[in-house]
């Protein structure tokens, strides 16, 4: 898999929606741990949660993965190790 060069903005807009996504399903996990049969928390927590898996997706196809859990199980290399890290992309 070959990544995009760096397109700074395009980066940082896909790691503030993951991050304010990910937020969201922080706080709905501490709610349904109180509140576990509230079923607009629980379809709340479901949409968020296919809306972080779908975001991550379109991250690690641009720039690589965020995670180890979202490696390619196909890799024929380690391509956790080959990507630029955020610091060596210069995207402030």
């Amino acid at each position: 898999m070959d990544f995009k060069p760096c397109n700074c903005r395009e980066r940082k807009r896909l790691l503030n929606e993951i991050s304010s996504v990910d937020f969201a399903l922080k706080e709905l996990n501490l709610y349904l741990d109180t509140h576990p049969y509230d079923q607009q928390a629980i379809s709340s927590f479901k949409r968020y949660n296919s809306m972080k898996r779908q975001l991550t997706k379109e991250y690690t196809a641009a720039y690589g993965p965020l995670v180890l859990d979202i490696l390619d199980d196909n890799m024929q290399e380690w391509k956790w190790a080959l990507q630029d890290w955020p610091w060596e992309r210069g995207y402030n």
